[in-house]
């Protein structure tokens, strides 16, 4: 896989240095709407799950998150990465972090739900899709 911009080679297992919207590309080509990437509250990216869900015709991923969770990143640093959230393929639910309450950090989980993989070439492809969509609709 390559940049839409510049054609430099893109890995998707190193997902941080990607932007997915519309098409993939490196971070050095493009970045995302700062509306995108701004904090919400939990019930707002449940609302946009839904609206997802239904706009491209799968069905619903309950958005789990820990009521109980605190706002400190330090918490959910694993050696060097972040967790931002986590898709169950088997169950089919999305659980957020804090530090994930993202539009983007939604559209990365639903991706790895509806393309039924980890970090391919495919999971680029839908995280760029459902990016798209949703910056379409801010």
């Amino acid at each position: 896989m390559r940049c839409h911009g510049c054609g430099e080679r893109l890995n998707p297992a190193g997902h941080a240095d990607l932007v997915c919207d519309g098409e993939v590309w490196c971070g050095a080509c493009r970045t995302y709407d700062p509306e995108l990437v701004r904090p919400r509250p939990v019930e707002e990216l449940a609302e946009w799950g839904e609206r997802l869900c239904r706009a491209f015709d799968r069905e619903p991923v309950p958005l789990d998150h820990d009521p109980e969770a605190v706002h400190d990143w330090r918490r959910y640093w694993v050696g060097d990465v972040c967790q931002l959230g986590e898709a169950d393929h088997r169950r089919g639910r999305i659980l957020l972090h804090p530090p994930g309450y993202r539009l983007t950090s939604l559209c990365h989980e639903l991706a790895h739900i509806f393309s039924g993989q980890d970090h391919t070439e495919e999971w680029a492809r839908t995280f760029a899709v459902l990016v798209a969509w949703v910056r379409s609709r801010l």
